[in-house]
């Protein structure tokens, strides 16, 4: 085109001031909101290559049709992105409005003509077409730019559309009425709509039964424009129930003021679930699902303090299942669970709602009974959960009989604070046990007195063998036939700190009670066995020495697991050593009682059944589990010549019964020579008791194998 043609006039004049027409440009630039932080160069860089394009458009013949397409934005496209469609979706990124970008091309315009004016000569005038021709191509390049801008603006928005749409979660715009402007697919399925059809909804239609808490939480937040956070429960479309944990936030137009409100929410359903799991698991008992120790803990507080504040009285009752360790440990531990759940029933049906059942560990039940204004109530109450826990109960298709054992504490009088409330239910509970069980007593300051003294024989009890208290006397068991001391039964002493020789039966039940029972037993055998070597020794023969075993080391958890120990040391003693046992551990035949008596026979210990004729044996367990001696009961043998002459037909008959199964007998507690004679007579093979000789120590006892009697006096 010639130099002189006015568009070259134009284009070279963009070209040769192009700095001073963006430095003009750039001030007003600098006016548009998201253009004031943005770098010198990246504001410019667009700026200038549209110049360009613009001076290169000038530059170009173009016909009429052509003119006419640009008049409109309609050039034909290049193969090519132009600089004003870079433009477009670079301001787009840069957070520019679409008016902000047509502002931008409305000021270049203004710019070029301004300083075109400014230069003040005759070739500053341009003729109409000049100037069309300069406007069409600013046009052009102003409509590539939001062709461009827009496009990009459509791809963005699908694809936060489409990342929305991938997460379960809602999300949302809405108007300050709470109309949706915009919902994801989540939202959408949730209120059943099609996607297309949830901007008619508002948002209260996603809860209606949350709706007036909605509308709060909304104005709150274009009030204040501060975050609104909630929680709800709705129900889908489908029925289901969820929880929802929601945030809201304010859009701000330019001005400052609220331009809509956008939101999202994330079911929280399992999240509540296992809050809930949690909660449940931290308050209540898995097995019977009553309230735990924990929260029985907190009930008892707080109803104490409202006992305190209505001078009402408070009872609370503890109670123990008689006999469910035989259950548990005879039919197995599933048996025991579903006793325990069974037992936990009935003593719910027991009572009123506004009181609490609880299960404080094992087989161990607490009642909290409020608002109590009589105490014949709680004997009432009491009695009928004594009969419900007596009747039979059925597991896995078997009548199982158990009992209940209660004691009762009642506050204020017994206690003011729950700790003390629940010793001494606890200590009353115990002199309900040992008063026969199945039944109740109150909480006395003498049980109090009693629990202390028990505690402080417990703990001393505890320091015994360490502090080297106990002492193993021995008594000797005569052969009846030669009247040779043959055997004998070790026995523990205990030394007490006060100087007292203090028997067993004060302190064997407490040491079984508290698991002590399976060490002093341990320690026993440890004593016994090298005495029966250095009696042998004395004696010139195997000397066989009898050791006590408790029926609480075969069938209770609590006592210390020292079996290893005890069978390894049985089995080097060999016959020298036999363990007596009660008629109760046959009975249990448990699959751990019978693999106890099992090694005990693999480790070639010889049995005997003490106090034998008091209890339930049979003959099948006798000869089940390979017994070799049967001890009389010393009842039988106390009264049978005198005042109960029927003892002599319980003896006669054991005798004759342990001699069919080739057993042997030992009588207990011989004290007269009349005795021993009508024993020998019976065909008794043994005896011991006060008239052969107390029990004694090893140098007691060595003195009499020295003296050798011919016969007892």
């Amino acid at each position: 085109m010639p130099a002189d043609v006015p568009q070259a006039r134009i284009a070279r004049f963009i070209r040769c001031n192009m700095p001073a027409i963006l430095q003009h440009w750039d001030a007003f630039a600098r006016s548009i909101p998201a253009a004031r932080h943005m770098l010198p160069e990246r504001l410019r860089d667009h700026a200038a290559g549209i110049l360009n394009a613009i001076a290169h458009d000038l530059d170009q013949p173009q016909s009429p049709s052509e003119q006419a397409g640009k008049a409109g934005g309609r050039a034909p496209p290049g193969a090519h992105d132009t600089q004003a469609e870079m433009h477009g979706a670079d301001r787009l990124g840069a957070g520019f409005t679409a008016n902000d970008t047509v502002a931008e091309f409305r000021a270049l315009r203004a710019s070029v003509m301004r300083l075109w004016a400014d230069r003040g000569d005759d070739r500053a005038e341009l003729a109409n077409e000049d100037l069309v021709r300069f406007n069409e191509a600013v046009d052009q390049a102003l409509s590539e730019s939001l062709q461009a801008y827009f496009v990009e603006k459509e791809h963005i928005t699908h694809r936060f559309d489409t990342l929305l749409s991938a997460t379960p979660d809602l999300h949302f715009i809405v108007n300050a009425k709470g109309d949706i402007l915009y919902g994801n697919e989540a939202l959408a399925r949730l209120l059943g709509k099609p996607a297309e059809s949830v901007c008619e909804q508002r948002l209260y239609d996603f809860c209606p039964a949350h709706a007036a808490q909605l509308r709060r939480d909304l104005r709150a937040v274009a009030d204040t424009r501060a975050v609104g956070r909630g929680e709800l429960r709705c129900i889908a479309a489908d029925g289901a129930a969820h929880t929802y944990r929601y945030v809201i936030m304010p859009v701000l137009a330019a001005d400052g003021s609220v331009d809509s409100l956008t939101g999202t929410a994330r079911n929280i359903s399992e999240l509540k679930a296992s809050e809930a799991k949690i909660l449940r698991n931290a308050y209540y008992d898995s097995l019977t699902s009553l309230p735990n120790r924990t929260l029985f803990r907190e009930r008892l507080e707080h109803d104490v303090r409202h006992a305190a504040r209505t001078e009402f009285a408070l009872a609370l009752l503890f109670i123990d299942l008689d006999g469910f360790k035989e259950v548990n440990d005879r039919l197995g531990h599933d048996a025991g669970d579903l006793l325990l759940q069974q037992c936990a029933r009935r003593l719910q049906d027991c009572v009123r709602a506004t009181d609490t059942v609880a299960r404080i560990g094992g087989d161990e039940f607490t009642v909290i009974l409020n608002e109590v204004n009589k105490i014949a109530f709680i004997e009432v109450l009491v009695c009928e959960i004594l009969a419900e826990l007596a009747r039979p109960f059925f597991i896995l298709g078997k009548q199982v009989t158990v009992t209940g054992s209660i004691g009762i504490s009642l506050c204020p009088q017994d206690g003011r604070q729950p700790d003390e409330l629940l010793r001494n239910a606890d200590q009353a509970m115990f002199v309900a046990k040992h008063a026969g069980r199945n039944r109740f007593a109150y909480f006395t300051p003498a049980i109090r007195d009693s629990a202390w003294a028990r505690l402080k024989v417990i703990d001393e009890l505890r320091q015994a063998l360490a502090r080297h208290e106990l002492l193993v006397y021995y008594q000797p068991i005569v052969e009846l036939a030669t009247e040779a001391i043959v055997k004998a039964e070790a026995l523990v002493r205990w030394r007490h700190p006060d100087g007292s020789l203090v028997l067993p039966e004060r302190f064997i039940g407490i040491a079984e009670e508290t698991g002590l029972i399976g060490e002093i037993d341990a320690w026993v055998l440890s004593q016994a066995v090298p005495c029966a070597v250095r009696l042998g020794e004395l004696t010139g023969m195997p000397f066989q020495i009898s050791v006590n075993k408790s029926p609480v080391e075969f069938m209770s958890r609590l006592v210390k697991n020292t079996w290893d120990e005890d069978l390894e040391l049985l089995g080097r003693a060999g016959p020298r050593i036999a363990v007596e046992i009660t008629e109760g551990v046959l009975l249990d035949d448990s699959p751990g009682v019978r693999d106890k008596l099992a090694r005990l026979h693999q480790a070639g210990v010889q049995l005997t059944i003490d106090d034998f004729g008091i209890g339930y044996s049979s003959m099948a367990y006798l000869n089940k589990f390979k017994v070799d001696f049967l001890k009389i009961d010393q009842s039988f043998v106390k009264d049978m010549l005198t005042t109960n002459p029927n003892n002599q037909i319980f003896a006669e008959t054991i005798i004759a019964m342990a001699h069919k199964l080739g057993l042997k007998v030992i009588a207990e507690g011989v004290e007269t020579s009349a005795q021993r004679d009508w024993l020998r007579q019976a065909g008794c093979d043994y005896a011991q008791g006060f008239l052969f000789s107390q029990a004694t120590s090893e140098e007691g006892f060595a003195q009499l194998l020295r003296e050798a009697p011919a016969h007892w006096a």
